[in-house]
């Protein structure tokens, strides 16, 4: 058994503190239950497990923490129930005592407090921008002046759920150089620190003349194994984390953003997802009942790149003053002349959600495919630099002992 303490909610929605002995936390909130409380949040202070092997582990904190996906999988959750006809108080308090995370538990059984008493979805979802942002809270209350909150969230579900899958496919296609990459530098400092030492005294206690590549590949082993090169990577990485820092200000971002996207091979790709994510973000608020001007405000800063941003900002002024959503896009520079053409089309014929949402298909798409390309480019390029670098090592080695055999013969 676990000593657990533990904070609780009643029927009125006011919390209570307590401390109770249980088996785990699902019998705790069992407990609980018979007392006409909802547990919100537990924490073992001691005991022993049923097994009695010893006291029981405290999850990690890295387990707990709140991702995009435990987000993206309550809103399908909440939509799928209010879809079904469950009331929406009923509903966030299935998700509230199914939820296996305190943080989420403890936000859900504040907003089903909230929305108990008569604040709306919307107001109550706004105290955890941490959680639910600017897209989210929009398309909420759209829904909830529409009356169409089981709709909405459907369309909700959907964009994170693709937005998701997008990030995935980025992350996992740049998976492998990085670690190739990563690997072959592991090789090379430890070839040149611990391994290549060895040999030098060997070839110098036995006296074996060393050629100019051999001499080279030596020096560089002792630069790396001194301060020079201690030196040297303590400033690369103060280097990297003061422009982590200037990338965080305003300046330092927009810079780094119009870096990356005149990139080779990489910069195309990063633009696509960026208008990809403008595009579908815009289709979705449209198609929710959000304000053309307001939508503008939210896409922009769901882009993920600033140089995209604030085209998109400077679009919207420009549409603010009566101006066609095409014309400014185009003008920015930012966006491809496919994109403009088709948002100018769908304006012309009163279609601007659809293909709005074409577009973003059709680059999602171009985006599978760059992705694949990438990384058709980018592996013989890392197996050839493993190769070329590991290789030229082992070689500098073994030439002072071919030397050695022509001696001896």
């Amino acid at each position: 058994m676990a000593i657990f303490n533990y904070v609780a909610m009643d029927k009125s929605g006011k919390k209570q503190n307590g401390k109770l002995e249980a088996s785990d936390e699902r019998a705790l909130r069992d407990i609980l239950k018979k007392k006409g409380q909802i547990l919100v949040s537990a924490k073992k202070t001691g005991g022993f497990t049923l097994a009695g092997k010893g006291k029981t582990k405290k999850k990690s904190s890295l387990f707990n923490a709140v991702k995009f996906k435990d987000i993206s999988l309550i809103t399908r959750q909440l939509a799928t129930m209010l879809d079904s006809g469950i009331a929406l108080l009923r509903a966030i308090t299935i998700i509230e005592k199914q939820m296996e995370k305190p943080k989420l538990q403890e936000v859900f059984a504040s907003i089903k407090a909230d929305v108990s008493s008569g604040v709306s979805l919307s107001n109550s979802l706004a105290k955890y921008p941490k959680y639910f942002d600017k897209l989210y809270i929009s398309m909420v209350k759209a829904g909830e002046a529409s009356g169409s909150l089981d709709i909405v969230l459907n369309r909700l579900a959907q964009s994170m759920e693709e937005a998701q899958e997008l990030k995935g496919k980025v992350k996992g296609a740049m998976m492998y150089p990085i670690i190739v990459l990563s690997v072959s530098i592991i090789i090379v400092i430890i070839l040149m620190v611990a391994v290549i030492p060895r040999f030098i005294e060997m070839f110098e206690g036995a006296g074996i003349p060393m050629p100019a590549f051999t001499m080279f590949v030596v020096n560089l082993s002792k630069i790396i194994a001194s301060w020079i090169g201690a030196s040297v990577f303590v400033a690369f990485v103060a280097f990297v984390f003061f422009m982590s820092r200037y990338i965080k200000t305003p300046k330092g971002r927009t810079q780094f953003d119009t870096v990356i996207l005149k990139l080779p091979l990489a910069g195309g790709l990063l633009r696509k997802v960026a208008v990809a994510r403008f595009t579908r973000t815009m289709a979705t608020l449209l198609d929710s009942g959000v304000p053309i001007l307001v939508s503008f405000d939210i896409a922009s800063d769901t882009s993920g790149n600033s140089v995209i941003s604030n085209a998109v900002v400077v679009a919207r002024n420009s549409i603010k003053e009566g101006n066609t959503i095409a014309k400014p896009l185009e003008e920015s520079g930012q966006f491809p002349l496919m994109v403009t053409q088709m948002i100018e089309v769908g304006e012309e014929s009163g279609t601007i959600t659809q293909m709005l949402g074409k577009v973003s298909d059709f680059i999602e798409q171009e985006i599978k495919e760059g992705l694949q390309q990438l990384v058709s480019a980018m592996e013989p390029l890392t197996i050839v630099f493993m190769a070329v670098v590991i290789g030229g090592i082992v070689i500098a080695l073994f030439l002072p002992m071919l030397s050695l055999s022509d001696i001896a013969g």
